[in-house]
């Protein structure tokens, strides 16, 4: 392996490393609501990262890396089951599947609904953008909010309180533009 291709496998194993940490959360919430759990969600989830890690290369480039990693969890999820089972503890496959459609179709209506976000985010004034973005910072309370700013607390939560209402408008509006034929 030439220096070229080291450098493009490190820049892809990196790239799998940040994918893998960036769907950490809805990957145990999925394998959560399949499960029900806590610990097993737990476990279920180091396992899915690891074979995520070794099955890395069959990922495809371009395509959705949840529905891959969810299909991943499945399985991991089923061979859990299949563990207990032999313990004495089964649940119905019939539900299993439906929780796990449910559970895919929700992290897609999530994906469209964080694209719709970030749009309508763009379309805010920049003091409203400002506003948002320093309110959801760590330490972003509303009243070193409102001391940093000059304004009462009442004030500033009245502010958050329309632009959050102008997202939440907006992104209906998105969604309900993308729904049209």
């Amino acid at each position: 392996m030439n220096n070229d291709d080291n450098q493009a496998a490190e820049t892809e194993s990196e790239q799998h490393i940040r994918l893998i940490a960036q769907a950490q959360r809805r990957i145990y919430a999925f394998i959560f609501s399949l499960v029900g759990h806590s610990t097993d969600a737990d476990d279920i989830l180091q396992e899915t990262n690891v074979v995520l890690w070794r099955k890395r290369e069959t990922y495809e480039w371009g395509t959705n890396y949840f529905a891959w990693a969810f299909a991943i969890a499945r399985l991991q999820v089923l061979a859990h089951r299949s563990r207990q089972s032999r313990r004495g503890i089964t649940f119905d496959d019939n539900l299993l599947e439906i929780v796990a459609k449910a559970a895919i179709t929700e992290s897609e209506q999530y994906d469209r609904r964080n694209a719709a976000l970030q749009n309508c985010l763009q379309k805010l004034t920049t003091t409203q953008r400002d506003l948002i973005s320093r309110r959801y910072q760590p330490d972003g309370a509303v009243n070193s909010l409102a001391a940093d700013i000059g304004k009462t607390s009442k004030a500033v939560s009245e502010s958050l309180r329309r632009v959050r209402e102008i997202l939440r408008q907006c992104i209906e509006r998105t969604l309900a533009a993308e729904a049209r034929p």
